[in-house]
């Protein structure tokens, strides 16, 4: 019975882990990340810090990585997003549409992996307030670190449930007012893998 247990173990052991990820392979696919009440956003005039409410956002993002050594992948995404404030007590909305590349690092300890990333881009914002709509555009920035696992649904495919924390910024042109929005992410992504 001991032996049945080791070999079933060892079985489980073999299939869910010690995955290889060499150097020269490729990865390409994409995720997609949803945060909601997760999300606070605030508001930062000079030296002045003020919590405005909760900022939900939905993003997808296509992405390319190179293996440089090893269980090291390092490649850029292309990162398509949508967000939406609403103040509590308040008819004031703002929605917006943002487009940024996201340089990225990933290393894998077996199929388990962490990655971080930067974010660069620029976003288009409709603001209404007392039924006044206007619109502006305005820089982007902004960093995270997730963690994932690749689960291998054939020998190339992966499916990796995500969690993380971002932090991302949005500024006018010209304007000292920056708006913060960060919290947990939760992702979820699908990846070929070329040559591992």
């Amino acid at each position: 019975m001991k032996k049945l247990i080791l070999v079933i173990f060892g079985a489980i052991m073999a299939s869910t882990s010690f995955a290889q990820f060499n150097q020269g392979g490729f990865i390409v696919g994409g995720s997609s990340n949803l945060s909601s009440s997760f999300t606070t956003s605030k508001l930062k005039t000079g030296s002045t810090t003020s919590t405005l409410g909760k900022f939900s956002s939905f993003s997808i993002e296509p992405q390319a990585a190179y293996f440089v050594i090893d269980n090291l992948a390092v490649g850029t995404g292309l990162q398509i997003s949508t967000s939406s404030y609403k103040p509590d007590g308040s008819s004031d909305k703002s929605t917006s549409l943002g487009f940024g590349l996201t340089p990225q690092a990933r290393y894998y300890f077996d199929n388990i992996y962490v990655q971080g990333s930067i974010r660069v881009g620029s976003n288009k914002t409709k603001n209404t307030n007392n039924g006044t709509t206007t619109e502006s555009t305005v820089n982007l920035g902004g960093w995270s670190l997730l963690g994932g696992y690749s689960y291998f649904i054939s020998d190339a495919i992966s499916f990796e449930p995500q969690l993380g924390y971002a932090h991302n910024t949005q500024k006018s042109k010209g304007s000292n007012t920056k708006q913060i929005n960060s919290g947990i992410v939760i992702g979820i992504g699908l990846y070929a893998y070329i040559n591992r």
